[in-house]
């Protein structure tokens, strides 16, 4: 069973003299805030795309298109995640415009 937590909200007047009443519910427990586990914290691939920032536009789009059998929203999503996550700049700016590219094409 998952782990349920009470929350309560005290009720408030609006700046517009609305009358919030305080209400209680239950959620899921999520935990601490800040404590994301681990193994939850980062980007897992789950195949190589052999994407390069320093290869040429075309070598690059080539290799995700090819990793991903064709496919241009599976490609578009995994270079828009690899820029999500990234820390370096360039990497995060060119896969952004890789990704862009395929989400275009793909539509």
């Amino acid at each position: 069973m998952i782990a349920q937590i009470k929350v309560t909200r005290k009720s408030y007047v609006r700046k517009n003299g609305t009358v919030v009443k305080e209400i209680s519910y239950h959620t899921k427990d999520k935990g601490k805030p800040g404590k994301t586990p681990a193994s939850e914290k980062w980007y897992k691939h789950n195949l190589e795309m052999h994407w390069h920032k320093d290869e040429p536009t075309e070598v690059r789009r080539a290799s995700a298109l090819k990793a991903h059998n064709g496919n241009k929203l599976a490609a578009a999503r995994a270079l828009q995640a690899l820029a999500n996550v990234t820390t370096d700049s360039k990497t995060s700016e060119l896969a952004k415009i890789d990704a862009d590219y395929f989400f275009a094409k793909h539509q």
